[in-house]
């Protein structure tokens, strides 16, 4: 398919990797607009086969319009000619009302990707207008499979959800990575030791829970012996709040992609 990437940031640039390494596209159907010189010069190494270009109206011959742009640039695409394409947006909290209003399409997917699509490792979770044809979807499928994982929601308001949950998840993660890395420190280890041992542990925990199908408690409940150094552990974390604190995150999220949304 013929692709405009509307935002050559990390997010479009991994798009094209993405899609060119699953043979969804070559790199030669990408017309790449992004506004800042310096980014463009970096894209021309990165993809010297696609079109790159200052202005959006080199995309007006595509068939798909990717829009990986930040949500207050979207007044920006108003006039563009974007109306008869397939639009996949994949900004955070901007309803699928105000993309089909600045870009005049109807056939548009909306769509919460997140940041380990960069190696092949995200989770997209999308919706799509009933003006969107079965090949439209078949179309922006293809895209998120190349990307990682993927959920085509019945609904626009599992977009916000997925922002809150997998969209923002991997600072979560992260937070947690570097606490439980900090803490190894803390009690003797080498940073570079407590580092790859926190890695380690959380990569293998989740590649082990992905592949077997019990429930996360009985899945804890495994590795937790009674009066044990786990059970210990565990006990700090429910009288520190760390359930509780992970729980109103999640809510604190979700309560600010719907603001965004009505913004």
């Amino acid at each position: 398919m013929k692709i405009a990437v509307i935002g050559g940031g990390a997010m479009g640039a991994t798009l094209i990797k993405a899609a060119t390494a699953a043979k969804v596209a070559e790199q030669s159907d990408f017309a790449i607009c992004e506004v800042d010189s310096a980014r463009r010069t970096a894209l021309a190494q990165s993809f010297p086969a696609a079109r790159i270009s200052p202005s959006i109206d080199a995309a007006g011959d595509q068939d798909l319009a990717y829009l990986a742009i930040k949500p207050q640039d979207l007044p920006g695409l108003r006039g563009k000619p974007l109306g008869k394409m397939l639009i996949v947006s994949i900004m955070a909290g901007v309803p699928i009302a105000a993309v089909r209003e600045a870009t005049g399409a109807k056939r548009i997917v909306r769509a919460m990707p997140n940041t380990p699509a960069q190696i092949n490792r995200g989770f997209t979770v999308w919706t799509a207008t009933e003006d969107a044809t079965p090949a439209d979807r078949s179309r922006a499928s293809a895209l998120f499979d190349a990307m990682g994982g993927q959920i085509e929601a019945a609904d626009e308001s599992v977009l916000d959800k997925a922002t809150a949950v997998s969209g923002s998840g991997p600072a979560y993660v992260f937070l947690f990575l570097e606490a439980f890395a900090n803490a190894a420190v803390s009690i003797g280890l080498n940073p570079a030791d407590a580092r790859r041992m926190a890695l380690e542990t959380v990569i293998g925990a989740a590649e082990y829970a992905k592949s077997s199908d019990q429930h996360f408690a009985a899945l804890k409940d495994q590795v937790t012996s009674p009066a044990g150094t786990t059970a210990a552990g565990l006990r700090e974390l429910e009288r520190r709040g760390f359930r509780s604190a992970l729980v109103e995150a999640v809510h604190a999220a979700h309560a600010r992609a719907e603001e965004l949304g009505r913004s």
